[in-house]
């Protein structure tokens, strides 16, 4: 923890969760941030480099004051009401845990669409720049960015991809769900905090997640096959309560401004395709275990296969065909370096 209310000297608070030093001629704001996710975990260290960068840019202006693995609330499912009811005013947020709340992030989780974690970063920030992206407007967003794509894990080693037929595996929501079924699985939702122990029990017998979240959350001990296919991405945006940020120092809105944006997006990605890759080729080199991949070949036709997943999300979404065209119109401007 940075700095405590206790160690700011007249602090006085004004809204929930938000605290000026008093008698001060530059007010000093305490912002309060956490997450469901481990403190040591690297999710939370990357976002604990932004932080530190707002703070060094704010002179002063404002401090963080930290609550992760689940100090101010347990749930990975109410993060986000957490923070629209002042028990936290910042935190890394997944939107996939109440779907309902942000129909439009859906899209990011979709099979054999993205590349690599920066990439669906650079999207996730122009769709949400573009106003593409509904249920934020009570947010200040400072980053939408996502994890490497998923696969699937099992505790038992596999003899082939078939045989995860009728296993149960985790999906954080009804896109993953949907994934899961469609390649035999049986899904089961659950938070990412209760997979670990899950596996361990019997309870599940895989998990569908990121590469990058199988450390943090102690499941990469537990696995033997990864099915490591371009299952889709899961989206995150680190967010602030609008009210709160609106009545923060003008220097302190400022910092917060510079460091929050497309850069810092395309960042967290990067950081989380990175973390992705070495776990994907320690994975590799172990006698322990069995990677399943494709080949750029068979991923053409697997994403033919799976395509009936895109024209479904088209096809529910309010103006589905208008935001998947501007989707695909931002991968191909990445793709050719725009």
């Amino acid at each position: 923890m940075r700095k405590s209310l206790a160690s700011i000297a007249g602090v006085c608070v004004i809204g929930a969760g938000l605290a000026f030093s008093a008698g001060e001629a530059s007010a000093q704001a305490v912002l309060r941030i956490g997450s469901h996710s481990p403190p040591n975990g690297h999710p939370v260290r990357q976002v604990k480099k932004w932080m530190s960068r707002v703070e060094k840019d704010a002179g002063g202006t404002l401090v963080f004051k930290e609550f992760w693995g689940g100090q101010l609330i347990r749930s990975p499912r109410k993060q986000f009401e957490g923070m629209m009811n002042g028990i936290q005013d910042a935190s890394p947020i997944l939107p996939s845990y109440t779907a309902k709340l942000f129909p439009d992030f859906s899209v990011f989780t979709l099979p054999f669409l993205f590349k690599d974690a920066e990439e669906s970063s650079y999207v996730s920030w122009k769709m949400y720049e573009a106003g593409l992206l509904r249920g934020l407007d009570k947010v200040y967003v400072a980053a939408v960015y996502t994890n490497d794509n998923g696969g699937m894990h099992f505790t038992e080693k596999l003899a082939s991809v078939e045989a995860m037929r009728g296993l149960k595996v985790r999906a954080a929501g009804p896109g993953e769900s949907a994934i899961v079924k469609a390649m035999g699985g049986v899904p089961v939702g659950m938070g990412i905090t209760q997979v670990a122990q899950s596996l361990n029990s019997g309870v599940i017998q895989g998990t569908l997640a990121g590469w990058s979240a199988l450390v943090p959350f102690k499941i990469m001990p537990l696995i033997r096959t990864h099915i490591d296919y371009p299952f889709g991405v899961r989206s995150f945006f680190l967010g602030i309560t609008k009210t709160v940020y609106d009545a923060l120092p003008e220097k302190a809105k400022q910092a917060i401004d510079k460091n929050s944006g497309l850069t810092e997006s395309r960042r967290l990605g990067r950081s989380n395709q990175g973390v992705g890759d070495r776990l994907r080729k320690r994975a590799g080199e172990d006698p322990n275990r069995v990677v399943f991949t494709l080949t750029d070949e068979q991923i053409a036709v697997q994403a033919k296969k799976f395509q009936h997943f895109h024209d479904e999300w088209i096809a529910k979404t309010k103006d589905g065909a208008k935001k998947y065209q501007a989707l695909q119109g931002l991968i191909a401007g990445y793709r050719k370096g725009k």
